[in-house]
């Protein structure tokens, strides 16, 4: 039986291609919960890295909950799969264009749906959810935090209201690149550009909310997609200042 698909690393100091790599291998199901990963020495092998490097990743990984070191056994992967996919996600998080850009895609084709969905579906106590969040909006607008956790909680809101469990559970495991997303994307709030910035999201919002709460699911599908093309312009900004 062949084992993971390990490849050598060209930049022999930076031991987070060992994390992004060993975490790939996970996404992927090559590397399961509970498995043992190979000696350090075979892995120093096929990493092609020297084993200070190797112990450097390997730590980072533990410290992450993604693997576990046993005394006298080795090191495995942790058996908290729930626990390692959610660290997993924030690895590599809008580190490069590629990875803005499958964001971008994804988020695109989730939430447009799940904002159509909503439209269709959404039930009088979805509906004041979503308006608590847009209210928690308004609220916060000279509040970075505050406006974070309301984003965050409309586009949640939103995928309960679609009521597709599959759909709404996608969303959950996302929500860490979906706060990245809001994050970067958003600037200081007591400045100029982050105010403006700010007061657009929040209309953005109430136009998804009005043509959710309006039942109108193209409009809510047009309205989502709206909103994510634009703050993925300001996100693009501040990535590559």
């Amino acid at each position: 039986m062949n084992g993971p698909d390990i490849k050598p690393i060209r930049k022999r100091a930076i031991s987070d291609e060992i994390v992004d790599q060993i975490v790939d291998l996970i996404g992927r199901n090559e590397l399961r919960p509970g498995q043992r990963l190979p000696a350090e020495r075979n892995l120093c092998r096929q990493f092609g890295v020297g084993r200070t490097t190797l112990r450097e990743a390997l730590r980072s990984l533990a410290t992450l909950g993604i693997v576990e070191g046993r005394v006298g056994e080795g090191t495995f992967i942790s058996e908290d799969s729930s626990r390692h996919l959610e660290r997993s996600l924030q690895w590599g998080l809008l580190l490069d264009e590629k990875g803005i850009d499958d964001l971008i895609e994804t988020r695109l084709m989730l939430e447009c749906q799940t904002a159509e969905a909503a439209a269709e579906r959404a039930q009088p106590d979805h509906l004041a959810a979503i308006s608590a969040t847009v209210d928690d909006l308004a609220a916060a607008l000279d509040d970075r935090d505050g406006f974070l956790e309301a984003d965050l909680a409309f586009h949640v809101a939103i995928a309960r209201a679609s009521q597709n469990d599959i759909l709404a559970n996608l969303l959950n495991l996302t929500r860490n690149y979906l706060q990245q997303w809001i994050v970067q994307s958003l600037d200081d709030p007591t400045q100029p550009d982050g105010e403006r910035r700010a007061r657009l999201s929040l209309d953005e919002h109430r136009s998804i909310q009005a043509a959710i709460e309006s039942r109108n699911p193209s409009q809510a599908r047009a309205q989502m997609r709206d909103h994510i093309v634009s703050s993925s312009q300001d996100l693009r900004r501040t990535v590559e200042s």
